[in-house]
């Protein structure tokens, strides 16, 4: 999914595109955003096809939804300028113990 938001703000953004992660406790926010400006209907980056007049098959934003929804998450345009796309995926909190940061002592799983 964060490689489908990084490809696409790569090939249909602008300027540079930044990745920050936020910890929501029982879930993490994934904002992949660039310099550019989303036109249009928002509605329309999620459907299969064709949606702007830019190279592309319109499926990647479609595709990404859909993978975050079967694990349970979201992904939304969270700000038409600059450019933000936002993927939330869960997190199950009994196993969330040593996902490499300190003081955690077990595996990082998303539901």
């Amino acid at each position: 999914m964060l490689g489908i938001l990084l490809d696409n703000a790569r090939v249909h953004g602008h300027g540079t595109v930044r990745v920050a992660v936020r910890d929501l406790e029982d879930a993490l926010a994934f904002d992949v955003s660039d310099e550019g400006a989303v036109t249009g209907e928002p509605s329309r980056l999620f459907a299969r096809g064709r949606t702007g007049d830019g190279a592309g098959t319109g499926i990647g934003p479609a595709l990404a939804r859909e993978l975050a929804v079967s694990l349970g998450g979201r992904l939304a345009l969270t700000n038409r300028r600059p450019a933000t796309f936002t993927l939330l995926l869960p997190v199950d909190q009994d196993e969330t113990q040593g996902a490499g940061i300190p003081g955690w002592d077990g595996p990082l799983r998303l539901r």
